[in-house]
C-alpha cells in the first residue's frame, strides 16, 4: 500500500505519497463486511503496509516542532523522553532527509500517517470490530520499523482509541509477522524483499555500538532516503515507472539537469550514509566495473554540463534538445550494460522462488508473495503461485502491461472452499461499480 503522509494539514501532498486509495479502500472493507458478516476472516497486509521511508517533513515544521506532543504521544507507550532529549536526538542531516530509524522517532512518523489517512485506519477500526475479524501485518522493506515492538504497539493503541469512539475494543485481533507465516499449513505468505538483493537486509536486522537503537538497512532503502524523497517533492511518482530500468532515461529526458546532478552529487551524498556492508552486497565484483569505465563517463558529462551552464546562465535549455537526446541515449546504453551484465535490477517477477519453498513446505498449496507490484498467477498440478500487485498508480512504459491491472488488487482465499484457490482467487476492486472483478494479466514471453 506504500501509505505516507497523506494530507498535510493545508490539503496539498507531497510528492512522497503514493497512496491515494483511502476512499476506495474504505468501501472495499465494507463490502467484505458485508460479504463475510459474522464468518471468520483475516486480512493479510503482505508487507510495505506503512512507507516509512517516505514519511518526510519540510524544513519549516523543523523550524516549529512540536516536542510537547511527541513527548505526549511517546507516553502512550511508555518512552519516557525529556523534550531536551527529543530536541538533541537528530542530526542536521535527518532535518533534510527525514527521521532514521530509532522507534520514538519511527512513532512520530506513524503518528503523521494516521493523521493524513483518517480514512484508511476507520476502515481498519471498522474491519477489527467486526465478530471474528482479524488483522495480519506482515514486514516489508518499506516498514522494516515493524521490527520496534513499540512501533507495534503504538499502532495498535491508535487503532483501539478509534475503536472507542465507536463504542468498540479491538484488542488482541492484530498480529505482526517479521518474516514469512503458513496460514493452515496451506498457505505460505511472505513479502519477497529478502530474494531482491537491493531490498535484502545483511545481517541482523539492528545496528549495534554508536548506532545502537536503529535499525540495519538495505541498500535500497538508502537510495529512497538519500535520493529518490528529494527528487519526488520536485518530480513526483518518479519511482512508479514501470520498467524501472526507464526511469533515468525518463529524467535525463524531461529533468535532464536533474538527471546529471543524481549522477554526481546525489550518488555521492548517498555513498557517504549508506551501510558498507548492504553496498558491497550488491555491487560486489562491479566495483572494478564502476572504477575502469562508469566514473570517467560521468566525470565527462559533469564536466560537459558545467561548460554548458557556463554559456547558458539562464538556464534555457531548448536549444540543447540534440545533447539531451545523445545523452539519454549513450546513457541507457551504457547503463543498460552495466545493469546487465551484472544483474544489478530489481526483478519483476519472485516465482522462480516458489519451487524452493515448495520443496521445503510439501503441504503448502498456494504462495502469495507482494514487493515487485506486478500482479501474476501461475499454476502447476495442484499449486499456485500468486503475487498480488499494488494499490498505488503504476506508470507502465511498455506495451506489454495495462496500467489498471496494477492497481486496487488482492488476493481472496477460502479454507471452506472444496479447493484453495481458483483462476479467479486473484481479484481487483472496481471502485467505479463497487464491486470485484477478475483480473485480466497478459501472458508475456
Amino acid at each position: 500500500m506504500h501509505i505516507a503522509r497523506g494530507k498535510e494539514p493545508s490539503g496539498m501532498i507531497t510528492g512522497t505519497e503514493n497512496f491515494f486509495a483511502d476512499d476506495a479502500f474504505l468501501r472495499w472493507i465494507r463490502f467484505h463486511l458485508d460479504k463475510y458478516q459474522d464468518e471468520s476472516a483475516m486480512l493479510v497486509i503482505n508487507g510495505d503496509f506503512i512507507d516509512f521511508l517516505r514519511v518526510i517533513f519540510t524544513e519549516i515544521e523543523m523550524l516549529d516542532f512540536d516536542y510537547i506532543e511527541w513527548q505526549k504521544i511517546l507516553q502512550k507507550v511508555q518512552i519516557n523522553m525529556t523534550i531536551e532529549e527529543l530536541k538533541t536526538s537528530f542530526t542536521e542531516d535527518e532535518k533534510i532527509y527525514g527521521f532514521k530509524t530509532d522507534d520514538f522517532k519511527s512513532i512520530w512518523k506513524l503518528e503523521k500517517v494516521f493523521e493524513g489517512h483518517e480514512k484508511v485506519f476507520l476502515a481498519l477500526t471498522e474491519w477489527l470490530s467486526s465478530p471474528n475479524k482479524e488483522l495480519l501485518i506482515l514486514k516489508g522493506n518499506h516498514d522494516l520499523e515493524w521490527h520496534w515492538k513499540k512501533v507495534q504497539m503504538y499502532f495498535s493503541v491508535k487503532l483501539n482509541e478509534i475503536a472507542i469512539q465507536q463504542k468498540k475494543s479491538i484488542i488482541g485481533k492484530i498480529s505482526f509477522i517479521q518474516d514469512s507465516v503458513i496460514i493452515n499449513k496451506k498457505l505460505y505468505i511472505e513479502h519477497g524483499h529478502r530474494y531482491d538483493k537491493f531490498s535484502n537486509v545483511v545481517g541482523l536486522p539492528t545496528l549495534d555500538g554508536k548506532l545502537s537503537g536503529q535499525l540495519r538497512l538495505p541498500l535500497g532503502s538508502f537510495v529512497n532516503r538519500y535520493v529518490l524523497n528529494r527528487i519526488e517533492i520536485a518530480y513526483p511518482f518518479l519511482d512508479n515507472i514501470r520498467p524501472t530500468s526507464n526511469i533515468l532515461a525518463v529524467l535525463l529526458r524531461e529533468r535532464f539537469p536533474l538527471a546529471i546532478e543524481i549522477l554526481t552529487k546525489r550518488i555521492l551524498t548517498l555513498l557517504k550514509f549508506v551501510d558498507k556492508k548492504a553496498f558491497a552486497y550488491v555491487f560486489g565484483q562491479a566495483f572494478t566495473f564502476v572504477g575502469i569505465i562508469m566514473i570517467p563517463v560521468v566525470l565527462t558529462i559533469f564536466l560537459m554540463y558545467k561548460d554548458i551552464t557556463y554559456f547558458n546562465l539562464k538556464g534555457d535549455w531548448s536549444n540543447l534538445s540534440f545533447l539531451k537526446n545523445l545523452g539519454t541515449l549513450v546513457l541507457s546504453y551504457i547503463i543498460g550494460q552495466f545493469v546487465g551484465v551484472f544483474n544489478l535490477k530489481e526483478p519483476d517477477d519472485l516465482s522462480q522462488e516458489s519451487s524452493n519453498i515448495f520443496r521445503k513446505y510439501p503441504d503448502v498449496e498456494v504462495i502469495t508473495m507482494g514487493h515487485t507490484h506486478n500482479p501474476i498467477q501461475i499454476f502447476q498440478e495442484n499449486k499456485a503461485f500468486f503475487n498480488s500487485g499494488t494499490w498505488i498508480p503504476i506508470i507502465e512504459q511498455t506495451v506489454g502491461s495495462l496500467k489498471e491491472n496494477k492497481t486496487y488488487n488482492y488476493l481472496e482465499i477460502s479454507f471452506l472452499e472444496k479447493e484453495l484457490f481458483t483462476k479467479d482467487s486473484l481479484k481487483r476492486w472496481n471502485d467505479d461499480a463497487l464491486r470485484p472483478e477478475s483480473l485480466n494479466l497478459t501472458l508475456k514471453k
